[in-house]
This record gives structure tokens, C-alpha cells and sequence, in this order.
């Protein structure tokens, strides 16, 4: 139920946005608004953003959808289990992404890139 919401919202999310940027928007937007509906009221039990005293020092402003300062933590193990879920699904999804584009390359085009065409 909560994999199928956050793919119905990563499908419609610009693709060249990384999934796991998505992820992060999408969450964010589950935890820091009003329930409205049984997906919004686990995501508020298992799952909660925390603020950190030091941002990342890997926060990328273009790339990241939030400030360094905020991260998801579970407030127990299914949460744990949800949250690795969620990144997991995020990730086949980029994959997946890449896997469509290997097969659309073909040999031929790495030739432009080495002989300096």
C-alpha cells in the first residue's frame, strides 16, 4: 500500500529527478502535512524527520530536494524495515532507468566519444 503510493508518485515525478531525491520530496510532503488518509498515518508511526544539529556535508543544493539539516529516522524496526524499502524501490527504479537506456546505446555510439567527433 505505501510502496504502491510512493510509485504512483515517483511515476509522475520528473524523470530526470533521482528517485531518491523523489523519495526524500515525497516523504517530506507525507510527514510535515495533515494525515489524509491510512498510507499518511503509518508513514506518521513508523517514520519521522528528525533535525540535525550539523547539516551533511554531501547536501548538493541542485540535486537535493531537502535542506542538509533534515533526515527520515524509524521509531522502531518495521519502520526500519519500511524506510529500506522505500530507498530499495527508489533504487530499482533508477536501475531500471538506466537498464532502458544501456539498450537503446549502441556500440557505434562510443566510437564519436574516442575517435573526438
Amino acid at each position: 500500500m505505501i510502496i504502491e503510493a510512493f510509485a504512483k508518485y515517483l511515476h509522475a515525478a520528473d524523470p530526470a529527478t533521482p528517485a531518491s531525491s523523489i523519495l526524500a520530496r515525497w516523504l517530506w510532503e507525507r510527514l510535515t502535512s495533515p494525515p489524509q488518509d491510512t498510507t499518511d498515518r503509518v508513514l506518521r508511526c513508523e517514520i519521522e524527520v528528525e533535525l540535525r544539529q550539523k547539516p551533511s556535508a554531501r547536501w548538493n543544493a541542485k540535486s537535493d530536494v531537502l535542506p542538509p539539516r533534515y533526515h527520515f529516522s524509524a521509531t522502531s524496526d518495521s519502520g526500519k524495515r519500511l524506510l529500506k524499502s522505500l530507498y530499495e524501490y527508489a533504487l530499482s527504479y533508477e536501475q531500471q532507468k538506466w537498464s532502458r537506456w544501456v539498450h537503446l546505446v549502441k556500440a557505434s555510439d562510443f566510437n564519436r566519444v574516442y575517435n573526438g567527433d
